[in-house]
């Protein structure tokens, strides 16, 4: 799999027992893919919250929990509560987690012309509240094609149809990531209410600056110390 993560020194520095990461979602599948493929590698005890999708990937499965989405927003976890319960219980047992707040792929707001995920989950942002671990931030820069905010602008379900090719049309491409700065538990606390909880990570990733350069995934050893200073994306 060829992506090239910036700040990759970071993943060196990331804390032992249960972490938290927290992505955008742009690609609606492959990123969740990317996501399983660097962090299990690091910690092979990683699982991510994922939907139907993603979850077809039948060799990553033991690093899924897997969930459907809801239109109920008042509740979205409703339907989903064992999946809920089996993440609480993997992070409280000092496992790594990862999450897609948004819960669905991004899309184009015609509102400020950005591509941009769709507002974070309530339910997703008070479990991540609710454990006090460390989060994790990890932004990717890029984005579907063209063709596929087209096509959610005539309707979602067309977009959807799409989905596959936008994983395949990437293999001669170099999806680039971002590895942010560790929140720590006690900046958490700083935050009293799920809103401005919310808005707080969703700027950890979204404002996260384009780093000055990428190691290629492929050059990462995660069981010895390296110095990215000498690596180059190629």
């Amino acid at each position: 799999m060829h992506y090239v993560i910036g700040n990759a020194e970071r993943l060196q520095q990331l804390p032992e027992g249960a972490l938290i990461t927290i992505s955008n979602h742009p690609y609606g599948g492959l990123d969740g893919i990317i996501m399983i493929d660097l962090m299990a590698h690091i910690r092979p005890d990683y699982k991510f919250m994922v939907n139907k999708v993603i979850a077809m990937v039948k060799t990553m499965e033991e690093n899924f929990i897997s969930v459907l989405p809801t239109t109920n927003k008042k509740n979205p976890a409703l339907a989903n509560i064992n999946g809920i319960r089996e993440t609480l219980a993997h992070i409280r047992d000092g496992h790594p987690m990862g999450f897609f707040p948004s819960g669905a792929v991004s899309d184009f707001s015609l509102k400020n012309f950005r591509i941009r995920d769709r507002e974070w989950q309530q339910s997703i942002l008070s479990l991540i509240k609710s454990v006090k671990v460390p989060i994790l931030p990890v932004r990717f820069f890029d984005n579907n094609s063209v063709l596929f905010y087209f096509l959610g602008m005539i309707n979602w379900r067309i977009r959807s149809i799409r989905l596959p090719h936008e994983v395949f049309n990437k293999a001669s491409q170099k999806p680039r990531i971002g590895i942010g700065n560790i929140i720590s538990a006690q900046t958490q606390e700083q935050f009293t209410d799920i809103k401005s909880f919310g808005t707080f990570l969703r700027k950890a990733v979204y404002e996260m600056p384009m780093p000055d350069s990428f190691v290629p995934r492929t050059v990462l050893n995660f069981t010895e110390k390296i110095n990215f200073a000498e690596i180059k994306a190629r």
